[in-house]
């Protein structure tokens, strides 16, 4: 190690012509120091994420096999987290008041609503603030960033819903404004502005900050130069990926589109990089300590994307997920859509949920692989993955399908099922609170806590 000591909250800064430019530092070896005592206090800082799946996941394309309350294997569908399978955690068992509404569903999963009876079919604001803007309010004054909110570009049926497009409420009735396009969101956590430049004209944020890159570099060890290395690398790679996607040929992407809507420019024709670019710009987030709060919808509540370009799969996300009804002339069809049988329906709908899984597990597998501290990224994480329905076709909300991964800085312990029969969700977000320093008495009325410990 270094003998020579820094702040965490140092940045790199530079300037492309009349525009500043400032990029938050991963954790170092120099940021540690020398005193014993004092490095105790200072350790990597612990993240939260929450991830949210629309229209439902259904029991058996969730729960892994387990012995001894040990995860030994998962599923089929649950696939893409096998070699995570020490790093998560599946907790079942809980329920929520969702009551079978989809608006519910998404703005209210962070929130314990307050209704009677069945009214939830009626709801016009999420009823309070959400789990994450709780906790971005007390210790978003020590990242530039108190939180960040994320969600894929709406397309299909719903997709300008208020209560479907949102999880993060600031108070009972006004959202956060959530990022669609990584190119916004990239310079956001840079403070480095493009609009109104083509792709041509866009300096490279690494060169601004290059001689105070440099000049850090050659003061610190050999570990944390290795450590700078990997995260300039990174850094670049993103905006390779962005210039690339800028400069694409829009004439030659078209030709090749499907009859279905494309994505809007700014946003990579292949969804699955889109969302994985959407997952590095978390992870970016986390790296460099810009925020230590972030959600991120995998698409809104009843979305009705296609994804005819998965392998054996045809229809609309939200038709399909009402798996019993094969007609295809359902007030939830394209009108053209139909199916074989109820089982190649279902099939296709966690066939869905599976190439969602894939890349939320490559969300996971990136913070994993990224050292810090006495571990990695993951490790001083805690990242909520769910849904609110157990299945799109009925609209379960009991026994729901959540997992928690990361170790959130040693106070969780990885690898294992944890069973709360009839135990309300809420708990977990009282427990998450908890382990991110904010406790809090209830939530909605919700006082039992769910230990994750």
């Amino acid at each position: 190690m270094s003998n020579w000591h820094i702040s965490r909250r140092t940045f790199l800064r530079g300037a492309a012509g009349a525009v500043s430019t400032f990029l938050g530092l991963p954790f170092l070896e120099a940021m540690t120091p020398r005193s014993a005592r004092l490095a105790a206090k200072i350790a990597p800082p612990l993240r939260m994420g929450c991830i949210y799946m629309p229209n439902g996941i259904p029991t058996d394309a969730w729960r892994p096999e387990v012995k001894d309350g040990r995860l030994v294997k998962m599923n089929e569908w649950m696939s893409p987290f096998e070699p995570l399978k020490n790093d998560v955690q599946f907790i079942s068992g809980l329920g929520s008041e969702t009551k079978g509404s989809h608006p519910g569903a998404a703005a209210t999963w962070l929130v314990r609503p307050c209704i009677e009876g069945d009214r939830i079919g009626q709801l016009k604001q999420a009823g309070a603030p959400s789990m994450d803007q709780i906790v971005a309010r007390k210790i978003g004054d020590e990242t530039p960033f108190p939180s960040l909110e994320l969600i894929s570009k709406p397309e299909g049926s719903f997709s300008k819903s208020l209560l479907r497009h949102n999880i993060s409420w600031r108070n009972a009735s006004t959202p956060v404004p959530r990022e669609t396009e990584p190119r916004a969101i990239y310079d956001r956590l840079t403070g480095l502005s493009m609009q109104n430049k083509d792709s041509s004209q866009i300096q490279s944020v690494l060169d601004t900050v290059l001689n105070d890159a440099n000049s850090l570099r050659r003061r610190v060890g050999r570990a944390d130069q290795d450590r700078l290395d990997e995260y300039f690398d990174a850094v670049r790679s993103i905006e390779k990926q962005m210039s690339a996607m800028a400069s694409e040929s829009r004439a030659s992407a078209r030709e090749k589109a499907s009859t279905f809507p494309q994505p809007p420019e700014g946003i990579p024709e292949d969804h699955g990089a889109y969302l994985r670019l959407m997952f590095d710009m978390m992870v970016l987030a986390y790296w460099t300590d810009s925020t230590r709060v972030a959600t991120f919808m995998l698409d809104h509540e009843q979305s009705n994307r296609y994804f005819d370009y998965i392998p054996n799969v045809k229809g609309m996300w939200h038709a399909i997920s009402h798996w019993r009804d094969i007609s295809g002339n359902s007030e939830d069809d394209d009108g053209d859509t139909s199916w074989s049988s109820k089982e190649v329906k279902y099939d296709q709908y966690r066939t869905i949920i599976k190439y969602h899984q894939e890349q939320v597990a490559y969300f996971l597998n990136r913070l994993k692989e990224i050292k810090e501290g006495d571990g990695t990224l993951l490790d001083h994480s805690m990242i909520l993955y769910g849904s609110p329905f157990t299945d799109g076709n009925e609209h379960l909300s009991y026994n729901l399908s959540m997992l928690i991964a990361g170790k959130a800085g040693g106070k969780i312990s990885p690898g294992r099922l944890l069973e709360y029969p009839d135990g309300p969700a809420e708990g977990v977000y009282l427990s998450m609170m908890d382990i991110m320093g904010v406790p809090v008495h209830e939530i909605g009325g919700v006082d039992t806590i769910i230990p994750l410990t």
